[in-house]
């Protein structure tokens, strides 16, 4: 994806429209700190404290202005847009 593609939402067949700008690595994190959750009846212990480090489900995503045809202009997930065509 770079400036200029037409774009639309992945799970919508709603309008277009053009990437205007792109922030790269704006959301996201590649690895996080998680915790095992506590069974019932077992004593709590600090939560404050991570059990592992592991990847995260969606990772690093970039920030896209997208310029719709129909409204104006709205900042976007990298990963909710699929590209319609791109751009020379």
């Amino acid at each position: 994806m770079k400036v200029g593609d037409l774009v639309k939402l992945k799970h919508d067949p709603g309008p277009v429209g053009f990437v205007v700008k792109i922030d790269k690595d704006f959301f996201g994190s590649t690895k996080a700190f998680k915790s095992k959750p506590v069974p019932r009846g077992y004593a709590i212990r600090d939560h404050r404290e991570p059990d592992f480090i592991s990847p995260t489900k969606r990772g690093i995503r970039d920030r896209v202005m997208v310029e719709w045809v129909e409204h104006g202009c709205e900042y976007i997930e990298s990963d909710q847009l699929e590209v319609v065509s791109e751009s020379e």
